[in-house]
Formats: structure tokens, C-alpha cells, sequence
């Protein structure tokens, strides 16, 4: 490709010279084709012709490998899935492993990814050692269905997240309750502002339910009382599982719309804190805020930097996995399974402390920060909330 171009333009800067110099068309036309034809020559190879230099920096095809299977259209969503790919790669440079990361545009692509590994995985007959990560729930009950198939290859081993019902037979599981973050974002924002819109991505995918339940339990306690009145709406952008992750601005503005409410009593600054529980459609709705200038946004799995967001519930996905890896990688081996929630510190609540002034046009401080005494009340408290439903739900 490079060398065709290099050859047209060459033919265009002579065509261009012989004009100039009053080269007769016949001399012109036989260098043309000339050059033409030693193009079609240089570049007529086949793809078995061509030749393929290695890096050196590649894991050798005997190193250990790592395959990640996501929910359908996940990464690039700047969030979650994004982090799940950064934690598996940070491995992998450290301990030169391969992996393959396989984001299906489909739920149907997904489970064909599932199947053509798990087939590869029974009939292969080296000594590599495999590790599957299936980093989705719209899997769960084909891979409950058919993790045993993996038993026979003793040199693989599967991780599957997040579930807090591990698997019968072989498979570690992984699971990272965001109920306490969530609490203590609901607890805290009544500080910030009387109202709150939750956005979920759909009412049937469970983490999306824990985490709307974590916030609408914390946001109904009174550890916040500079306020009498509190209001929260909920929406949600899909009514099924896997959707309500990627939305436009015009829906999301159509969403914001419906949702505003007519209050009667007086509030200093924005009144309206969005909640947005809907992995990369999130940007959406943190997008428009900032536009409309009369929103907070929550932060949601990752911190969010915007100078109209005051806090953001993170979730170390990226080092829960890294963990899991090493685990795996070291011989140490993976637990059955795992719960890395708030008090483990895989999950936490960030609090930014900066306020956007939409008639001033710039960040000021307009509202003293919570107090650390305020803040560790409504940490325990979260805490105590979170194991309590643990034990609950065992």
C-alpha cells in the first residue's frame, strides 16, 4: 500500500515536470506505464507472501493465557468494563501473559464466544495453562449448565462475575456487593441537594438492583438533617436484562424532562442530584448536566472529575480482578468464591468537595464539606447495612 502511493505520486510530479518541460505525450505515456507496471509488480503478493515480522515484546505462544468474555457492546464504556480490561492487562504486562479480550455485540455472539472456547478448551492436548473470565451475567445459566465440561483439562480454570451464588462444580466466582457504597451516596446526598433522580439501565439485571436498593435505603435515612424535605423519582432507560447501557442525549434529555419536579420550598443551588446507574450510558446524562447547568451527577464504578459532581461511588473492579489473577497465576489458586465489598475497601464513596456556580460559570465552594465525624457515621453505618443483608440473603 505504502509503495503504490509513494508510485502514484511520483507519476503525478513527472506528469506535472514533463508538462513543464514539453515532453511529447508518447515519452510521457511509456513512462507512465512504466512505473504503472513495476506498481502492479511490487504490490501483487498474497496474503501467504507476506511476511510477518514478531514483536519481541510478545508473550511467547506457550505462556499462560487469559480470555475475557463481556457483556454485549461493553468496553469503551469508560466505567466498569473499561477497568475490567485495564486490571487484566496490568497483570499480563507484569507476568507476561497473553490474553483476548472479546466484546460481542450480542447476548447470541456472547454465548457462540462461549461455546467455541469451551470446545477448544475440552479437545486441547498442550500444556498451556487457561484462564476464562466471563465478566457478565447475561451468561449465568449457560455457564451453569456447562462449566463441568471444563473438568477434563486439568490446566484450566474459570472466573465468573459478578454472582454471589458460586457455581456447583468447576468455576471461582466473584462478588463485589455495592449496596454500602450506594447507601452511603443516598445517605449523603440530602447534604447536597433535597432531591435525587436514580436512573437504572433496566429493573432485571441484579446489580443494577442492588445498587439502586443501597441508594434509595440511605437517601430514606435522617443522618443528613439540614433539611426537612427530601424527594426522589426513579427511571429506568431498558425495561430487560443487558439493556439501558447506552442511551442518546436526546432520550436522556426526554428522561430529565419527565422527571422534573415542581417543588414548594426554597433550596440554594442545584436541587437535583442524578443517580445514574446505567454503566456507559452515564455520560449521557453527566453530558447534559453540565449543558443544562441546573444538576449535580453522581459518580457511578468510577471517580467522576466533573466540577458538578460532589461525590462518586467507586468499585475497584480492576483490582478485585488483578487479585484474582495473581491468585490464579501464582498457584496460590482462587477461592470458590469471593465477596470484596465496603468494609474490604473494593468498594467506596469519594467525596470530591467542589460545587459548579452555573451563574458564575466556574467552580467555587459555596457549601462547607461534610465533616469526617459526619462521613465515619455514615461509613459504619453503611457497613453494618451491607453485612446485615449478606447474612440476610445466605
Amino acid at each position: 500500500m505504502v509503495v503504490t502511493t509513494l508510485i502514484i505520486l511520483m507519476v503525478a510530479a513527472l506528469v506535472v515536470l514533463a508538462v513543464q518541460q514539453g515532453v511529447s505525450r508518447a515519452a510521457m505515456l511509456s513512462v507512465v506505464l512504466l512505473l504503472l507496471g513495476s506498481a502492479s509488480v511490487l504490490t501483487s503478493c498474497t496474503k501467504d507472501e507476506v511476511i510477518y515480522v514478531p514483536d519481541p515484546t510478545d508473550a511467547p505462544r506457550t505462556s499462560p493465557m487469559v480470555t475475557v468474555v463481556y457483556s454485549p457492546d461493553a468496553l469503551g464504556d469508560r466505567s466498569y468494563n473499561d477497568l475490567i480490561y485495564s486490571g487484566v492487562e496490568n497483570v499480563s504486562n507484569q507476568k507476561s501473559l497473553r490474553t483476548l479480550h472479546l466484546s460481542p455485540a450480542t447476548r447470541e455472539e456472547g454465548l457462540a464466544y462461549l461455546e467455541d472456547i469451551f470446545r477448544q478448551t475440552e479437545t486441547a492436548g498442550d500444556t498451556i495453562r487457561r484462564l476464562l473470565i466471563v465478566a457478565s451475567s447475561d451468561y449465568d445459566t449457560w455457564l451453569r449448565q456447562n462449566n463441568k465440561r471444563l473438568e477434563g483439562n486439568p490446566r484450566a480454570d474459570l472466573l465468573y462475575f459478578e454472582t454471589s451464588t458460586p457455581l456447583d462444580g468447576k468455576g471461582s466466582t466473584l462478588f463485589m456487593p455495592y449496596y454500602g457504597a450506594m447507601f452511603e451516596a443516598g445517605a449523603l446526598t440530602p447534604y447536597y441537594a433535597p432531591e435525587a433522580l436514580l436512573i437504572g439501565a433496566n429493573p432485571e439485571d441484579a446489580p443494577v438492583g442492588e445498587a439502586m436498593q443501597g441508594f434509595k435505603d440511605g437517601f430514606a435515612t435522617d443522618l443528613v438533617n439540614n433539611q426537612d424535605k427530601k424527594y426522589l423519582a426513579t427511571a429506568y432507560i431498558g425495561q430487560h436484562a443487558g439493556e439501558g447501557y447506552g442511551i442518546s442525549d436526546t432520550l436522556a434529555m426526554k428522561i430529565l424532562r419527565e422527571n422534573e419536579h415542581q417543588s414548594d420550598y426554597l433550596w440554594t443551588g442545584f436541587k437535583t442530584m442524578i443517580v445514574p446507574v446505567c454503566g456507559g450510558a452515564a455520560s449521557a446524562f453527566g453530558r447534559l448536566a453540565i449543558i443544562l447547568q441546573q444538576y449535580l451527577v453522581m459518580g457511578i464504578d468510577v471517580q467522576n472529575p466533573a466540577v458538578n459532581s460532589q461525590f462518586s461511588a467507586v468499585k475497584h473492579i480492576d483490582r478485585a480482578v488483578e487479585k484474582s489473577v495473581r491468585q490464579w497465576y501464582d498457584g496460590e489458586g482462587m477461592p470458590k468464591h469471593q465477596t470484596l465489598g465496603l468494609a474490604s475497601g473494593f468498594t467506596e464513596l469519594i467525596v470530591h468537595n467542589h460545587y459548579y456556580i452555573a451563574s458564575l460559570g466556574r467552580m467555587q465552594s459555596t457549601i462547607d464539606p461534610p465533616s469526617e465525624d459526619l462521613l465515619q457515621q455514615i461509613y459504619e453505618e453503611a457497613v453494618r447495612k451491607e453485612k446485615l443483608k449478606m447474612k440476610n440473603e445466605e
